[in-house]
């Protein structure tokens, strides 16, 4: 488990336009324990610019409705939401995905 100030790796899958945005699909950030998904989202934002952050947002703070997140294998839409281990090594799964790159 991890304690105050300690790290977590984040990795996060990017489909579709995003990942043709970021010219990647797997991002990693190592952040401190306790950051949120708008923490990784903004971190996203600062590495790949406006273009991508204005396919997620439709302003600031409020995802588009086509813009889907997923932690962990879990739909989310609050970017408060606490990043949390799922054990092992301190690895969180986010995946942006456009609703119309859904299968």
């Amino acid at each position: 488990m991890l304690g105050r100030n300690e790290r977590m790796v984040v990795n996060v899958r990017l489909f579709g336009i995003l990942a043709i945005l970021a010219g990647e699909r797997m991002v990693a950030f190592e952040m401190e324990s306790g950051a949120t998904l708008g923490d990784v989202i903004t971190g996203l934002g600062k590495r790949f610019g406006r273009e991508f952050v204005d396919r997620i947002f439709r302003i600031p703070g409020e995802m588009h409705s086509y813009c889907q997140v997923f932690v962990n294998d879990a739909q989310v839409n609050d970017l408060d939401v606490e990043l949390k281990c799922n054990g092992s090594p301190a690895e969180v799964g986010i995946i942006l995905l456009m609703a119309s790159e859904g299968g």
